[in-house]
């Protein structure tokens, strides 16, 4: 019974979000930090905060869902998954690859010219019909 009504929580959550300002949640501005301890003890919502001076490491962000928790996203390190940080004239960023938040909720999105672009819902992972991916060296 509670596991449903988080699922609907969930969903009446990620759907305000999709509904409001046309149908999409925005992140709009890049703020760069020197250090970890310089970010706000709350990340603003519609900010991407870029981690480093001249050679960012790390871009964090409070996730769109609206269910408080931080994406980090690894921008320097060539061993594992590393994303790519972009902005247009108007300062908004973008992300490649698509942000996937595995945790409860899932979150699975792209962010391009500030806009979030949430991916359609899919199957759960772990079972035979979508394993999970796993990189082989």
């Amino acid at each position: 019974m509670s596991r449903s009504i988080t699922r609907v929580q969930a969903w009446a959550v990620r759907s305000y979000r999709r509904t409001r300002r046309g149908g999409r949640s925005r992140i709009g501005q890049v703020v760069t930090v020197l250090r970890r301890a310089d970010l706000p003890e709350r990340l603003h919502p519609h900010r991407l905060y870029v981690l480093g001076g001249t050679a960012p490491k790390w871009a964090l962000l409070d996730c769109p869902c609206g269910r408080a928790h931080v994406i980090e996203l690894n921008l320097a390190n060539p061993a594992r998954t590393r994303w790519t940080v972009t902005t247009n004239e108007a300062g908004e960023p973008s992300v490649y690859p698509s942000i996937d938040y595995l945790g409860k909720p899932r979150c699975h999105y792209w962010l391009r010219d500030g806009r979030v672009h949430w991916v359609p819902d899919r199957a759960p992972l772990n079972t035979k019909r979508n394993p999970p991916f796993r990189r082989t060296k």
